[in-house]
């Protein structure tokens, strides 16, 4: 490299590449160096308290290069603009080299010092002591740049001597990216390539990047044992320093817990939930948190480490009220169907009882293929006939049996009305004659059948299709068209019954979405209830495994069936395990201590460890 390689044709350098070194002095940092990966080390790693918190609830937690969002996109960009900036430095730099020291002056700062500065920086963190005597000597900044500028620069000898150090701290799947790196600072110095140079050096700070991830990631794993067991002190230690500072308010949280321990159990459960007594009055206050129907509530300051899994709770817990409701209109939906269906299968071409709905004469267009049975329309349930036969208006269906029968459409109700004319809240799911087929409360409803459970496998392939925050809304028109087709309703009623699911879907003001909410919770409490209980005298390490080793279903239970109780005790799990956790740090802190008291918090904490 520089300018010892007559192989590089000033006069091929393209124009538009020459631009003043000064337009980029504002790029003269590497997008990787010591002070980036600082956060790496492993004195920071013990001290963070949020890593150390997300530790307990995420097995697989390890530290990778951050270029999600927007925030990953600046990154990305300012990284693409240094490597762009070096590009122009160093063609300027070997085509003029007296011009661009002039333009850059004596003090001034070009992008291959510093990234030569960041290699040894972050080379000195990642080897053993035994081999910082080698790297000094080798990778002599000064002595670099003196070389380079007097054109006797062997940038190929240092890739090889790079190589073989890496190589003996590297993981063995970055032998290749090693290997890469070499590759292009050795063509690109005996060629006089800079666009190789550069790339070589781009990938030689992504090879370290690597190795410091490499090295951090496996601190973690050996830690976390360590780190787990230590949680709840290190918290009360590093939130009790805050609280003498007045940056946690303990004192809205102290209210928020009593609000709500006062509140009606909205979880029905045995009489053993009662032996638990605060612990199980703040699981009730947390799983009300977790309500989308609650998302209006403030969320105490207490919970500052456990907002993103409050969110995705809220989020998952929506998902399942949402799955009940799109499972109900179904089973009404295919209920209404069979009870046409079962009302006319039996009918006879001659009546025998003029009351019957179903007793009308064959029609002449029975030997027309028409359609099968279709949603209820108002007037479809009264016994009460028309004046006028030729008046009468209907449709005909298909029986299981193979014959059209005559479907007359008269006094009843509709499986959509209106909420004005129902004594529901918001539009009715259920079509059925006024006093023997009453709508049932999800919470009582008979458990899921198979049809019931592969129409919500269903409903879930369509809902693992987006990512988006809004999918229920957006993906409403697609889940409706499932659900119908599920049944033999035609699909000229898809339009009104798109309506109708899109009304409840995340509606908490819908009596549908109230009753799916309750039979959520009905599924919840018993599972939650266990769970707390066999947490409770668990060591956070303990809890740990319990919560994040892979559950397997009973071999008896159905894949369907079990899908749906597997989601129900999975976020039981999360919740019980982020209560528990977060009981045992802030209960002695907050919640069963009066903020307004004129004790210091330590003499609080000791006070409330006697508490009930």
């Amino acid at each position: 490299m520089g300018p010892r390689n007559q192989n590089f044709n000033s006069a091929s350098v393209d124009k538009s590449s020459r631009l003043s070194t000064r337009e980029h002095s504002h790029a003269v940092e590497p997008p990787v160096t010591k002070t980036t990966l600082s956060e790496l080390d492993v004195n920071k790693i013990v001290n963070n308290p949020k890593l150390r918190h997300d530790i307990n609830f995420d097995p697989d937690l390890h530290f990778r290069p951050n270029l999600d969002g927007e925030k990953g996109r600046r990154k990305t960009q300012r990284a693409n603009d240094f490597w762009t900036t070096m590009r122009t430095q160093l063609t300027s730099y070997i085509t003029n080299r007296d011009q661009f020291e002039k333009e850059l002056g004596e003090d001034g700062e070009w992008c291959l010092p510093a990234t030569l500065k960041a290699i040894r920086g972050i080379l000195e963190t990642l080897v053993p002591q035994r081999d910082r005597a080698s790297v000094e000597e080798t990778f002599n900044v000064e002595l670099l740049m003196q070389q380079f500028r007097k054109g006797v620069a062997d940038l190929e000898k240092l890739a090889l001597w790079l190589s073989q150090l890496l190589k003996c701290h590297c993981a063995p799947m970055r032998d290749n990216w090693v290997d890469e790196m070499v590759t292009q600072l050795s063509k690109g110095d005996r060629n006089g390539e800079v666009q190789l140079l550069v790339a070589g050096m781009q990938n030689l700070l992504g090879v370290l990047e690597a190795m410091k991830l490499d090295v951090a990631n496996h601190q973690i794993r050996c830690l976390r044992p360590l780190l787990i067991e230590d949680t709840v002190h290190f918290e009360q230690k590093f939130f009790m320093k805050k609280i003498a500072l007045g940056r946690v308010d303990i004192a809205g949280a102290h209210a928020w817990f009593r609000r709500a321990s006062s509140l009606p159990d909205n979880l029905p459960t045995d009489g053993n939930a009662h032996s638990q007594g605060n612990t199980w009055d703040f699981i009730r206050a947390l799983v009300n948190l977790t309500l989308p129907s609650k998302s209006s509530e403030m969320v105490p300051h207490t919970f500052l480490f456990d907002e993103e899994r409050l969110i995705k709770l809220r989020s998952d817990v929506l998902d399942l009220i949402n799955l009940e409701i799109c499972t109900y209109l179904y089973r009404n939906l295919d209920a209404q169907c069979r009870l046409q269906e079962s009302l006319y299968s039996a009918s006879d071409d001659t009546p025998t009882t003029a009351s019957m709905v179903t007793s009308r004469p064959a029609s002449p267009a029975d030997d027309l293929m028409l359609s099968s049975a279709t949603l209820p329309e108002p007037d479809d349930f009264s016994t009460s006939r028309p004046k006028h036969l030729s008046q009468e208006r209907g449709h005909f269906i298909r029986t299981l049996g193979g014959r059209q029968v005559w479907v007359p459409k008269v006094e009843g109700s509709r499986i959509f009305s209106s909420a004005t004319s129902s004594p529901r809240s918001s539009p009715s799911s259920t079509a059925s004659t006024p006093d023997t087929f009453s709508p049932t409360p999800l919470y009582l409803s008979q458990p899921v059948t198979d049809s019931a459970s592969q129409v919500r496998t269903s409903l879930l392939a369509i809902l693992s299709s987006s990512t988006m925050n809004d999918k229920w809304a957006s993906l409403a028109p697609a889940l409706g068209l499932q659900i119908l087709r599920s049944t033999t309703t035609p699909l000229t009623h898809l339009p009104q019954f798109e309506s109708h699911l899109a009304f409840h879907l995340s509606n908490s003001r819908s009596r549908v979405y109230q009753e799916a909410e309750a039979r959520v919770l009905v599924q919840l409490a018993p599972i939650l209830q266990k769970l707390v209980e066999t947490y409770t005298p668990l060591t956070s390490l303990q809890i740990f495994e319990a919560a994040t080793t892979p559950r397997t279903l009973s071999g008896a239970t159905t894949p369907q069936v079990g899908g749906a109780k597997e989601e129900i005790t999975e976020i039981a799990t999360r919740i019980a395990h982020i209560g528990i956790l977060h009981w045992r740090v802030w209960a002695p802190l907050a919640y069963l201590v009066d903020p307004d008291a004129e004790e210091d918090p330590e003499t609080q904490s000791e006070r409330a460890k006697s508490m009930p």
